[in-house]
Protein backbone atom coordinates (compact mmCIF):
# COMPACT_ATOMS: atom_id res chain seq x y z
CA UNK A 1 0.00 0.00 0.00
CA UNK A 2 1.73 3.45 -1.28
CA UNK A 3 1.98 6.13 1.71
CA UNK A 4 0.82 9.66 1.84
CA UNK A 5 2.97 12.50 2.37
CA UNK A 6 1.80 15.09 5.30
CA UNK A 7 2.56 19.30 5.24
CA UNK A 8 5.38 19.43 8.19
CA UNK A 9 3.51 21.31 10.60
CA UNK A 10 6.74 23.53 10.89
CA UNK A 11 9.32 24.77 8.88
CA UNK A 12 11.67 22.22 7.54
CA UNK A 13 11.69 18.49 5.16
CA UNK A 14 8.66 16.48 5.71
CA UNK A 15 8.98 12.48 5.10
CA UNK A 16 7.02 9.70 5.92
CA UNK A 17 6.71 6.50 7.37
CA UNK A 18 4.64 2.85 7.02
CA UNK A 19 6.50 0.64 8.96
CA UNK A 20 3.38 -0.39 10.85
CA UNK A 21 1.02 0.48 8.78
CA UNK A 22 0.32 3.52 10.28
CA UNK A 23 1.54 7.39 8.92
CA UNK A 24 4.07 9.56 10.58
CA UNK A 25 5.03 12.81 9.80
CA UNK A 26 8.42 13.97 10.17
CA UNK A 27 9.93 17.13 10.04
CA UNK A 28 12.88 19.51 11.33
CA UNK A 29 11.85 22.50 13.46
CA UNK A 30 14.35 25.54 13.14
CA UNK A 31 11.73 27.78 14.76
CA UNK A 32 13.23 30.05 17.78
CA UNK A 33 11.83 28.41 20.89
CA UNK A 34 11.04 29.03 24.61
CA UNK A 35 12.70 25.51 25.90
CA UNK A 36 16.01 24.56 23.47
CA UNK A 37 17.11 21.17 24.11
CA UNK A 38 20.44 20.61 25.33
CA UNK A 39 22.78 17.46 25.06
CA UNK A 40 25.53 17.72 28.08
CA UNK A 41 28.02 15.97 29.45
CA UNK A 42 28.91 15.73 33.09
CA UNK A 43 33.10 15.78 33.63
CA UNK A 44 32.40 15.27 37.69
CA UNK A 45 29.47 15.14 39.51
CA UNK A 46 26.04 14.28 38.06
CA UNK A 47 23.23 16.73 39.45
CA UNK A 48 20.31 15.08 41.45
CA UNK A 49 17.39 14.13 39.39
CA UNK A 50 14.96 17.12 39.92
CA UNK A 51 17.79 19.57 38.99
CA UNK A 52 16.60 22.36 36.58
CA UNK A 53 19.05 24.37 34.11
CA UNK A 54 18.92 27.98 32.67
CA UNK A 55 20.21 28.04 29.43
CA UNK A 56 21.68 31.37 27.83
CA UNK A 57 22.93 32.80 24.70
CA UNK A 58 26.71 33.66 24.07
CA UNK A 59 26.32 37.43 23.22
CA UNK A 60 29.78 37.89 22.93
CA UNK A 61 29.99 35.65 19.93
CA UNK A 62 28.35 36.27 16.14
CA UNK A 63 27.43 33.18 16.81
CA UNK A 64 23.71 32.21 17.40
CA UNK A 65 24.54 28.51 18.47
CA UNK A 66 26.43 29.50 21.28
CA UNK A 67 25.07 29.05 24.73
CA UNK A 68 25.57 28.56 28.13
CA UNK A 69 23.60 26.18 30.66
CA UNK A 70 23.92 26.97 34.60
CA UNK A 71 22.32 25.19 37.30
CA UNK A 72 23.25 25.22 40.99
CA UNK A 73 22.82 23.18 44.53
CA UNK A 74 23.66 24.08 48.47
CA UNK A 75 27.49 23.06 47.61
CA UNK A 76 28.13 23.16 44.13
CA UNK A 77 27.63 24.66 40.86
CA UNK A 78 27.06 23.45 37.31
CA UNK A 79 28.08 25.72 34.34
CA UNK A 80 28.86 24.31 30.84
CA UNK A 81 29.07 25.78 27.16
CA UNK A 82 29.21 24.71 23.32
CA UNK A 83 31.90 26.38 22.83
CA UNK A 84 35.27 26.79 24.13
CA UNK A 85 38.17 29.74 23.00
CA UNK A 86 35.66 30.74 20.33
CA UNK A 87 35.63 27.77 18.82
CA UNK A 88 32.95 24.74 18.81
CA UNK A 89 32.85 21.73 20.84
CA UNK A 90 32.41 19.50 18.00
CA UNK A 91 33.09 20.00 14.11
CA UNK A 92 31.62 17.84 11.18
CA UNK A 93 28.68 16.33 12.96
CA UNK A 94 25.60 17.98 14.30
CA UNK A 95 22.84 16.40 17.48
CA UNK A 96 19.37 16.29 16.70
CA UNK A 97 16.23 15.48 19.55
CA UNK A 98 13.00 14.28 17.62
CA UNK A 99 10.01 14.34 19.66
CA UNK A 100 6.80 11.83 18.92
CA UNK A 101 3.24 12.78 19.20
CA UNK A 102 0.93 10.15 19.73
CA UNK A 103 -2.21 12.12 19.03
CA UNK A 104 -0.64 13.55 15.54
CA UNK A 105 1.13 10.82 14.41
CA UNK A 106 4.41 13.01 13.83
CA UNK A 107 7.93 13.39 15.01
CA UNK A 108 9.63 16.97 14.95
CA UNK A 109 13.27 17.10 15.07
CA UNK A 110 14.69 20.04 16.49
CA UNK A 111 18.73 20.81 16.65
CA UNK A 112 20.61 20.68 20.06
CA UNK A 113 23.43 22.37 20.76
CA UNK A 114 26.14 19.53 22.89
CA UNK A 115 27.31 21.30 26.10
CA UNK A 116 30.47 19.85 28.02
CA UNK A 117 29.42 20.83 31.98
CA UNK A 118 32.21 21.79 34.67
CA UNK A 119 31.60 21.59 38.52
CA UNK A 120 32.49 24.24 40.39
CA UNK A 121 32.36 23.67 44.18
CA UNK A 122 31.01 26.64 46.32
CA UNK A 123 33.69 26.46 48.71
CA UNK A 124 36.26 26.42 46.98
CA UNK A 125 35.54 29.05 44.87
CA UNK A 126 35.02 31.67 47.48
CA UNK A 127 38.89 30.85 48.27
CA UNK A 128 40.42 30.83 44.58
CA UNK A 129 39.02 33.94 42.98
CA UNK A 130 37.57 35.01 39.41
CA UNK A 131 40.55 35.51 37.70
CA UNK A 132 41.73 31.74 38.31
CA UNK A 133 38.60 29.77 37.73
CA UNK A 134 38.05 31.68 34.87
CA UNK A 135 41.38 30.91 33.23
CA UNK A 136 41.54 27.29 31.00
CA UNK A 137 45.22 26.70 32.32
CA UNK A 138 43.70 26.00 35.67
CA UNK A 139 41.37 23.39 34.59
CA UNK A 140 43.63 20.61 35.59
CA UNK A 141 43.91 22.21 39.43
CA UNK A 142 39.83 22.05 39.39
CA UNK A 143 39.56 18.65 38.73
CA UNK A 144 42.28 17.84 41.44
CA UNK A 145 40.42 19.86 43.53
CA UNK A 146 37.02 18.21 42.85
CA UNK A 147 39.05 14.76 43.83
CA UNK A 148 40.40 16.07 46.67
CA UNK A 149 36.45 16.79 47.71
CA UNK A 150 35.05 14.10 46.70
CA UNK A 151 37.23 11.12 45.95
CA UNK A 152 38.54 7.73 47.31
CA UNK A 153 40.96 7.90 49.88
CA UNK A 154 43.75 6.06 46.62
CA UNK A 155 42.48 9.05 44.80
CA UNK A 156 43.56 11.20 47.17
CA UNK A 157 46.26 10.20 48.13
CA UNK A 158 47.30 10.42 44.50
CA UNK A 159 46.52 13.46 43.49
CA UNK A 160 48.40 14.83 46.95
CA UNK A 161 51.83 13.00 45.60
CA UNK A 162 51.50 14.22 42.07
CA UNK A 163 51.40 17.73 43.72
CA UNK A 164 54.27 17.20 45.66
CA UNK A 165 56.29 16.19 43.08
CA UNK A 166 55.45 19.21 40.78
CA UNK A 167 56.84 21.22 43.06
CA UNK A 168 59.51 24.42 41.65
CA UNK A 169 61.10 25.44 45.23
CA UNK A 170 62.42 28.17 43.41
CA UNK A 171 58.50 29.44 42.21
CA UNK A 172 57.83 29.14 45.66
CA UNK A 173 60.84 31.00 47.40
CA UNK A 174 59.44 33.75 45.03
CA UNK A 175 55.99 33.88 46.17
CA UNK A 176 56.73 33.47 50.29
CA UNK A 177 54.71 36.79 49.80
CA UNK A 178 51.62 35.38 48.42
CA UNK A 179 51.66 31.70 49.81
CA UNK A 180 51.74 33.63 53.57
CA UNK A 181 48.82 35.82 52.36
CA UNK A 182 46.28 32.51 50.79
CA UNK A 183 47.21 30.62 54.19
CA UNK A 184 46.31 33.89 56.29
CA UNK A 185 43.05 34.34 54.57
CA UNK A 186 41.83 30.59 54.22
CA UNK A 187 42.60 30.34 58.01
CA UNK A 188 40.60 33.59 59.05
CA UNK A 189 37.56 31.73 57.29
CA UNK A 190 38.33 28.22 58.54
CA UNK A 191 35.66 27.59 61.63
CA UNK A 192 36.98 26.81 65.17
CA UNK A 193 36.88 23.94 67.07
CA UNK A 194 33.98 25.07 68.64
CA UNK A 195 31.95 25.93 65.59
CA UNK A 196 32.35 22.45 63.84
CA UNK A 197 31.48 20.93 67.54
CA UNK A 198 28.05 22.96 67.73
CA UNK A 199 27.41 21.75 63.98
CA UNK A 200 27.19 18.25 64.76
CA UNK A 201 25.26 18.69 67.91
CA UNK A 202 22.98 20.46 65.27
CA UNK A 203 23.27 17.26 63.26
CA UNK A 204 22.79 14.50 65.68
CA UNK A 205 20.23 12.20 64.75
CA UNK A 206 18.20 12.55 67.14
CA UNK A 207 14.30 14.41 67.87
CA UNK A 208 14.18 18.13 68.94
CA UNK A 209 15.62 18.18 72.40
CA UNK A 210 16.03 20.85 75.20
CA UNK A 211 19.70 20.23 77.21
CA UNK A 212 18.54 22.12 80.24
CA UNK A 213 15.84 19.96 80.75
CA UNK A 214 14.80 19.25 84.46
CA UNK A 215 13.00 16.00 84.09
CA UNK A 216 13.65 12.89 81.70
CA UNK A 217 9.93 13.69 80.43
CA UNK A 218 10.90 17.06 79.43
CA UNK A 219 13.87 16.23 77.04
CA UNK A 220 12.36 15.16 73.96
CA UNK A 221 10.11 17.20 72.14
CA UNK A 222 7.55 14.43 71.21
CA UNK A 223 5.36 16.95 69.37
CA UNK A 224 8.60 16.53 67.03
CA UNK A 225 8.61 12.67 66.71
CA UNK A 226 4.69 12.52 66.31
CA UNK A 227 2.71 15.44 66.10
CA UNK A 228 -1.17 16.28 66.37
CA UNK A 229 -1.82 16.87 63.19
CA UNK A 230 -0.51 13.47 62.08
CA UNK A 231 -1.79 11.64 64.84
CA UNK A 232 -5.17 12.11 64.12
CA UNK A 233 -4.37 10.02 61.22
CA UNK A 234 -3.41 7.05 63.16
CA UNK A 235 -6.89 5.17 63.77
CA UNK A 236 -6.21 4.01 67.15
CA UNK A 237 -10.05 3.91 68.53
CA UNK A 238 -10.89 1.08 66.12
CA UNK A 239 -8.22 -0.77 67.67
CA UNK A 240 -8.84 0.01 71.12
CA UNK A 241 -12.45 -1.59 70.25
CA UNK A 242 -11.09 -4.67 69.02
CA UNK A 243 -11.50 -7.10 71.96
CA UNK A 244 -9.40 -9.91 70.33
CA UNK A 245 -5.71 -9.98 70.21
CA UNK A 246 -5.96 -11.63 66.81
CA UNK A 247 -7.51 -8.67 65.53
CA UNK A 248 -4.92 -6.21 66.34
CA UNK A 249 -3.37 -7.83 63.31
CA UNK A 250 -5.69 -5.66 61.12
CA UNK A 251 -3.87 -2.21 62.49
CA UNK A 252 -0.40 -3.15 63.88
CA UNK A 253 1.77 -4.36 61.19
CA UNK A 254 4.66 -5.97 63.21
CA UNK A 255 3.93 -8.01 66.52
CA UNK A 256 6.90 -6.97 68.49
CA UNK A 257 7.13 -8.03 72.59
CA UNK A 258 7.50 -4.75 73.22
CA UNK A 259 4.83 -3.38 71.36
CA UNK A 260 2.18 -6.21 72.09
CA UNK A 261 2.55 -5.96 76.03
CA UNK A 262 1.95 -1.94 75.74
CA UNK A 263 -1.23 -2.12 73.30
CA UNK A 264 -2.45 -4.60 76.05
CA UNK A 265 -1.53 -1.96 78.88
CA UNK A 266 -3.54 0.53 77.14
CA UNK A 267 -6.29 -1.52 76.17
CA UNK A 268 -6.50 -3.25 79.27
CA UNK A 269 -7.58 0.64 81.12
CA UNK A 270 -11.11 1.14 81.72
CA UNK A 271 -10.57 4.56 79.79
CA UNK A 272 -7.46 3.80 77.57
CA UNK A 273 -5.55 6.72 76.45
CA UNK A 274 -5.90 7.21 73.22
CA UNK A 275 -3.03 9.19 72.40
CA UNK A 276 -0.65 6.75 73.85
CA UNK A 277 -2.04 3.91 71.66
CA UNK A 278 -1.51 6.22 68.81
CA UNK A 279 2.03 6.57 70.34
CA UNK A 280 2.63 2.53 70.19
CA UNK A 281 1.18 2.48 66.67
CA UNK A 282 3.17 4.72 65.36
CA UNK A 283 6.42 2.84 66.86
CA UNK A 284 4.69 -0.39 64.91
CA UNK A 285 5.11 1.83 61.70
CA UNK A 286 8.35 2.51 61.99
CA UNK A 287 9.87 -0.48 63.07
CA UNK A 288 7.91 -1.94 59.86
CA UNK A 289 9.87 0.54 57.55
CA UNK A 290 13.15 -0.53 59.39
CA UNK A 291 12.59 -4.39 58.03
CA UNK A 292 11.37 -2.89 54.72
CA UNK A 293 13.96 -3.78 52.19
CA UNK A 294 16.43 -1.99 49.74
CA UNK A 295 14.46 -2.82 46.42
CA UNK A 296 11.08 -1.82 47.85
CA UNK A 297 12.45 1.57 49.35
CA UNK A 298 13.97 2.62 45.68
CA UNK A 299 10.21 3.19 45.02
CA UNK A 300 7.84 5.99 47.13
CA UNK A 301 4.89 4.74 45.82
CA UNK A 302 5.21 1.21 46.07
CA UNK A 303 7.11 1.72 49.61
CA UNK A 304 4.53 4.02 51.29
CA UNK A 305 1.93 0.89 50.10
CA UNK A 306 3.90 -1.79 52.00
CA UNK A 307 3.86 0.14 55.20
CA UNK A 308 0.33 -0.75 56.05
CA UNK A 309 -0.83 2.52 57.49
CA UNK A 310 -2.54 5.54 56.45
CA UNK A 311 -1.12 7.39 53.12
CA UNK A 312 -0.91 10.29 54.69
CA UNK A 313 1.15 8.64 58.27
CA UNK A 314 3.19 6.75 55.63
CA UNK A 315 4.44 9.77 53.47
CA UNK A 316 5.73 11.50 56.45
CA UNK A 317 7.81 8.22 57.39
CA UNK A 318 9.25 8.18 53.97
CA UNK A 319 10.15 11.59 53.59
CA UNK A 320 11.94 11.77 56.71
CA UNK A 321 13.56 8.95 56.59
CA UNK A 322 14.53 7.99 53.06
CA UNK A 323 16.84 9.84 51.14
CA UNK A 324 16.87 10.53 47.08
CA UNK A 325 19.56 8.91 45.12
CA UNK A 326 21.00 11.68 43.17
CA UNK A 327 21.70 10.89 39.25
CA UNK A 328 19.67 7.80 39.34
CA UNK A 329 15.86 7.63 38.52
CA UNK A 330 13.57 4.09 38.19
CA UNK A 331 12.50 2.43 35.20
CA UNK A 332 9.39 4.90 35.43
CA UNK A 333 11.44 8.07 35.61
CA UNK A 334 10.45 8.88 39.20
CA UNK A 335 13.78 9.03 41.62
CA UNK A 336 15.79 6.36 43.38
CA UNK A 337 15.29 6.66 47.50
CA UNK A 338 17.21 4.67 50.02
CA UNK A 339 17.83 4.72 53.53
CA UNK A 340 21.64 5.94 54.01
CA UNK A 341 23.18 5.32 57.37
CA UNK A 342 22.20 8.71 58.44
CA UNK A 343 18.89 8.09 57.70
CA UNK A 344 18.75 4.93 59.42
CA UNK A 345 20.62 6.29 62.50
CA UNK A 346 17.56 8.53 62.93
CA UNK A 347 15.68 6.12 62.06
CA UNK A 348 16.69 4.06 65.32
CA UNK A 349 16.87 7.39 67.15
CA UNK A 350 13.63 7.97 66.89
CA UNK A 351 12.49 4.03 67.79
CA UNK A 352 14.10 4.18 70.92
CA UNK A 353 13.12 7.79 72.05
CA UNK A 354 9.24 6.64 71.32
CA UNK A 355 10.01 2.77 73.27
CA UNK A 356 11.55 5.19 76.12
CA UNK A 357 8.60 7.59 76.42
CA UNK A 358 6.19 4.67 76.85
CA UNK A 359 8.02 2.45 79.16
CA UNK A 360 8.59 5.66 81.63
CA UNK A 361 12.35 6.03 80.41
CA UNK A 362 13.68 3.21 81.33
CA UNK A 363 14.71 0.38 79.03
CA UNK A 364 16.74 -2.93 79.58
CA UNK A 365 19.00 -2.99 76.42
CA UNK A 366 18.77 -7.28 76.34
CA UNK A 367 15.15 -7.21 75.98
CA UNK A 368 15.00 -4.68 73.38
CA UNK A 369 17.65 -6.40 71.53
CA UNK A 370 16.35 -9.38 71.27
CA UNK A 371 13.00 -8.09 70.17
CA UNK A 372 14.28 -6.04 67.44
CA UNK A 373 17.30 -8.26 66.24
CA UNK A 374 19.88 -6.03 66.99
CA UNK A 375 23.21 -7.00 68.15
CA UNK A 376 23.76 -6.04 71.81
CA UNK A 377 26.19 -3.80 71.17
CA UNK A 378 24.29 -1.74 68.31
CA UNK A 379 21.49 -1.63 70.86
CA UNK A 380 23.83 -0.34 73.46
CA UNK A 381 25.26 2.76 70.63
CA UNK A 382 21.86 4.14 70.02
CA UNK A 383 20.95 4.03 73.67
CA UNK A 384 24.17 6.20 74.54
CA UNK A 385 22.95 8.02 71.22
CA UNK A 386 19.84 9.32 72.31
CA UNK A 387 21.27 10.38 75.95
CA UNK A 388 20.93 6.82 77.96
CA UNK A 389 23.37 6.04 80.47
CA UNK A 390 23.69 2.19 80.93
CA UNK A 391 23.64 1.42 84.77
CA UNK A 392 23.87 -1.84 86.56
CA UNK A 393 20.40 -3.75 87.33
CA UNK A 394 19.52 -3.29 90.80
CA UNK A 395 18.59 -6.42 92.89
CA UNK A 396 14.68 -5.33 92.50
CA UNK A 397 15.37 -5.40 88.67
CA UNK A 398 16.50 -8.45 88.87
CA UNK A 399 13.81 -10.17 90.85
CA UNK A 400 10.96 -8.76 88.98
CA UNK A 401 12.65 -9.99 85.51
CA UNK A 402 14.15 -13.19 86.17
CA UNK A 403 17.40 -14.78 85.21
CA UNK A 404 17.52 -13.39 82.20
CA UNK A 405 17.55 -9.64 83.25
CA UNK A 406 19.96 -10.08 86.02
CA UNK A 407 22.39 -12.41 83.43
CA UNK A 408 22.43 -8.85 81.29
CA UNK A 409 23.49 -6.81 84.48
CA UNK A 410 22.20 -3.56 82.45
CA UNK A 411 19.61 -1.18 82.02
CA UNK A 412 19.32 2.21 80.21
CA UNK A 413 18.11 4.97 82.03
CA UNK A 414 17.59 9.03 80.30
CA UNK A 415 18.12 11.58 83.26
CA UNK A 416 18.16 15.44 82.89
CA UNK A 417 20.18 17.56 82.33
CA UNK A 418 20.61 14.87 79.36
CA UNK A 419 24.29 14.53 77.83
CA UNK A 420 25.19 12.76 74.48
CA UNK A 421 28.45 11.01 73.97
CA UNK A 422 31.19 13.58 72.61
CA UNK A 423 30.54 14.80 68.46
CA UNK A 424 33.35 13.75 66.39
CA UNK A 425 34.68 17.00 65.51
CA UNK A 426 36.13 15.70 62.05
CA UNK A 427 32.26 15.79 60.83
CA UNK A 428 30.45 13.43 58.59
CA UNK A 429 31.63 11.87 55.14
Amino acid sequence: MGTKRKQAEVSGNGATSDTTGQEVSISIDRTPANIQPVLATFLAAVPPVASSFSTYRYIANSKNDDCIVVSETDKVEYVGQNFENGKPLINGCRYMIGVYDPEKDTVVFRQAPYVRVNTVIKSLKNSRGVAERTNPSQIPQARNDLGVEFGSKKQKAGIRAEERNRINMDNVRNDMSVIGASIEQRASTMPSEEEIAKENEKARPVPKYDPDAKTAAEIYDMEDVLSKSNAAFINALALAKATDPEEHRKYVPVRTEFVAKKIEQIIGQKKPDLALLRRVMYLAYLIRFVNIGSKVIQNRESCIRSLCCSPEIATVIFDKFADCVAGTANPDGSPVYKKTPASESRLMCHIFVLMLSLNNWILFPADVAADLGLPIRETNRYLESVGCKLEPISSSDAASKGRKAAAASKKAVLKAPVKFPKANLRGKK
